[in-house]
């Protein structure tokens, strides 16, 4: 092994270490915290989570000595094409998706939006439903709202930045770009566990649950992983990572406000179920196969480029 690829395992497993260090370190103080009144630290991993990526990774820079450039830029308007995926797809293959799935199970919807349970998520108190006439153009006009709704792509930079800037073309160097996709995607599910443990994302009352949420919940990192993983990857930008997955946070919420009982099953109506994310299955299937074709834009070390396993190009145009 040489130098420069003991280097990048040695950065990539501190970070790792003091991300897993957080989310279950975290998560078994949860364990023993729970009470009739809630779970408090279950609540502050939930208020942190986003932020621990991003600071594991500052922290892993500074401990490896690592002075590597940083893959990201907010001129995103210099790849519209690109900016016009990453902000659309995700949203329209979740609204079918959850389209899908109340066909499949017309019960359960409810043919109102409950907002104001939507908007409670994120501490706003409030009430308020709004009738769905026309699901095309309400679906529409929620992708339209999440495509340009910056402030949550920027909030998601925290993970971003950890996940897909830091460790992805660390992993590329060691592993190949195949590899690396799968096993960020896969190592990125595994630091969600804690929380889905406790609950989050999921309905408590699912079938087998925590398991099979946390099960499920892996399938659906791996999906969005492999198509963060393919935009950083193809630009150079962990930017684009950020706008997926800002895209499929917000609309994603979406679904489970549309149905009768609000709650998210292993089927659905959110992407966080075999249905709802059967659209970003297929589109991760897709760029899969297309990885050994692109040009690699991601650098992991001033003047050294990495070179995808494939046909695949370096450096940046």
């Amino acid at each position: 092994m040489n130098d420069t690829n003991h280097d990048f395992q040695k950065q990539s497993r501190v970070y790792l270490l003091l991300v897993y260090a957080v989310c279950f370190g975290l998560g078994g103080a949860a364990l023993l915290t729970k009470n009739e009144t809630g779970n408090p630290v279950y609540g502050f991993l939930q208020r942190i989570f986003t932020a621990v990526p991003i600071l594991a990774a500052l922290a892993a820079r500074r401990i490896t000595h690592d002075k590597g450039r940083w893959n990201f830029s907010l001129r995103v308007w210099k790849r519209p094409g690109l900016w016009a995926f990453c902000a659309f797809c995700p949203g329209l293959l979740i609204a079918l998706g959850a389209a899908v799935f109340f066909i499949e199970f017309p019960e359960k919807y409810s043919g109102v939006f409950d907002y104001g349970a939507l908007t409670a998520l994120t501490g706003v108190s409030g009430s308020g439903v709004m009738a769905v006439h026309t699901p095309i153009v309400f679906w529409a006009a929620a992708a339209a709202i999440s495509a340009i709704f910056i402030p949550i792509q920027l909030l998601e930079l925290g993970e971003e930045i950890g996940w897909r800037e830091y460790l992805f073309p660390r992993q590329i160097e060691q592993f190949g770009i195949h590899k690396a996709v799968l096993l960020n995607s896969f190592l990125w599910g595994i630091a969600h566990l804690p929380l889905i443990y406790f609950g989050f994302n999921y309905s408590a009352a699912n079938p087998g649950a925590p398991w099979s949420n946390m099960a499920m919940m892996m399938l659906m990192c791996l999906a969005v992983g492999v198509i963060c993983c393919y935009v950083t990857a193809v630009s150079g930008n962990a930017m684009f990572a950020a706008i997926v997955h800002g895209v499929v946070n917000i609309i994603g919420e979406i679904p489970v406000f549309l149905s009768l009982r609000q709650e998210n099953s292993l089927l659905g109506p959110n992407p966080t179920g075999l249905i709802g994310m059967a659209g970003l299955i297929l589109c991760a299937m897709v760029l899969f196969t297309r990885l050994g074709k692109i040009k690699n834009r991601l650098i992991a070390d001033p003047g050294e480029q990495i070179v995808a396993h494939g046909k695949c190009g370096c450096g940046r145009s």
